[in-house]
């Protein structure tokens, strides 16, 4: 069953523009329905707020990105309605995955972790206290290369980018699918 099956067509759809869910957006650009198309990070937001003044809509993400906004959001009312599992054979893990990188002999005790700012808090949970944090917007691979953080916390999907900082997968802590998101009544 295609996941743009029962979409009311009177119901505003929220569509991420970053590249990586470009063939899920595909399958909602064929609707009829208004839309309107955002940073992948701040659907679950446009959901909120258009929700408030009472829009019918519904968006689509990242399961990781949804994760990173209920961290910073914890009272919202957005819920997955529906999640699509995310399969692509160029990347990685098949999917995209956060994850820590850096090179296997150092320790993580009193270093400096590289952040993308995007996962900020999801990085919070999970990573030890005594570590110096660090935040970018992105390019989190080259603070490592140039010696300004031992590790990188990011998101990976084919690895390239990895391998070319001269970096490890030290851990993967999660993969991502992707979401549909709503406000239930």
């Amino acid at each position: 069953m295609p996941i743009t099956q029962k979409i009311n067509p009177n119901c505003l759809i929220i569509l991420p523009k970053n590249s990586g869910l470009e063939e899920y957006r595909k399958q909602f650009e064929k609707l009829g329905n208004e839309k309107i198309i955002v940073r992948a990070e701040d659907v679950p937001f446009f959901v909120e707020l258009l929700s408030q003044k009472k829009v019918s809509c519904i968006g689509l993400t990242g399961q990781d990105l949804f994760e990173e906004y209920k961290k910073k959001n914890v009272e919202s009312k957005v819920k997955q309605l529906k999640k699509i599992k995310w399969f692509d054979e160029k990347a990685l893990y098949k999917k995209p995955a956060l994850c820590l990188l850096g090179k296997k002999e150092k320790l993580l005790q009193d270093s400096t972790i590289a952040i993308n700012k995007k996962y900020s808090n999801i990085a919070e949970a999970l990573l030890p206290q005594n570590t110096n944090k660090i935040y970018f917007n992105g390019s989190t691979e080259t603070a490592a290369t140039l010696g300004l953080a031992d590790f990188v916390f990011d998101i990976v999907y084919t690895g390239k980018s990895i391998k070319e900082a001269g970096l490890e997968i030290i851990t993967k802590f999660s993969c991502s699918d992707i979401v549909l998101l709503g406000v239930r009544k």
